[in-house]
């Protein structure tokens, strides 16, 4: 054996190693390439299923806040109403368009109508509005038992304090109203 065949087996060998080692990194970068297209679909899919849970979940907690929010003002509404129809009551009885026994049925109408949205306040309403709410029953109940007297000043501010309660509770605005007419 000379140099030149030595020479051309060594060249063989490296060539077809060469040869073999570019066909090997080629299919193992395909390969590679296959497997983390796979993967990533795979992890794709896991977080597509979890943010579509998610997304679920806040649909829930989201129907659920409106819900309330909505039954807040709904109540909240009608101890505005039944205490505007009672004061509407003590103001035509105190001025004479409002006779005893009206005046007695417009109690009994409020007396009912605040035991139950003094219920419907308790499942939804916090503490401070169940407070004013309180106040202002409370006072309006001494006044119709004749214990206290009818001021107009003095019930406006216990309402204005309910209504800025409720304003906290559902978000309106944190900052108070406050009455700046002349009567």
């Amino acid at each position: 054996m000379d140099w030149a065949d030595v020479f051309k087996i060594v060249t063989a060998s490296v060539a077809s190693i060469g040869v073999a080692g570019g066909l090997i990194f080629a299919l193992s970068s395909w390969l590679g390439k296959v497997w983390a297209r796979r993967i990533l679909d795979r992890e794709k899919n896991e977080l597509d299923r979890e943010l579509e849970a998610k997304k679920r979940e806040l649909d829930i907690f989201k129907d659920t806040y409106l819900r309330t929010h909505n039954d807040k003002l709904v109540i909240y509404r009608a101890v505005i109403d039944s205490v505007a129809k009672l004061l509407a009551a003590f103001d035509a009885h105190q001025s004479g368009r409002l006779q005893a026994p009206q005046a007695a049925e417009a109690f009994d109408s409020f007396n009912q109508q605040r035991l139950q949205v003094y219920g419907y306040l308790g499942m939804l309403a916090p503490q401070p509005v169940i407070d004013a709410q309180d106040k202002l029953t409370d006072h309006l109940l001494m006044i119709s038992g004749g214990s206290a007297s009818y001021d107009w000043e003095e019930i406006r501010q216990l309402a204005i304090a309910f209504i800025n309660e409720v304003r906290i509770d559902v978000g309106i605005d944190k900052d108070p109203i406050s009455y700046n007419g002349d009567l």
